[in-house]
């Protein structure tokens, strides 16, 4: 696993929420968006329920 993806992992489920996430890392929503999306697809898995307060 790339250290990258378990930095964001880790960080998006410290602040429940991808914007905070993508800040706090120094990247875009977008980016944080595309490593949570290649993690669930290397582990086969929905690491995060997504909504309108954050994820969880």
């Amino acid at each position: 696993m790339d250290t990258e993806l378990a930095r964001t992992f880790l960080m998006v489920a410290a602040t429940g929420n991808f914007v905070a996430a993508a800040s706090r890392l120094h990247v875009t929503q977008s980016t944080v968006s595309a490593r949570i999306h290649s993690l669930e697809t290397t582990l086969g898995a929905r690491l995060f329920q997504r909504g309108r307060n954050g994820a969880a």
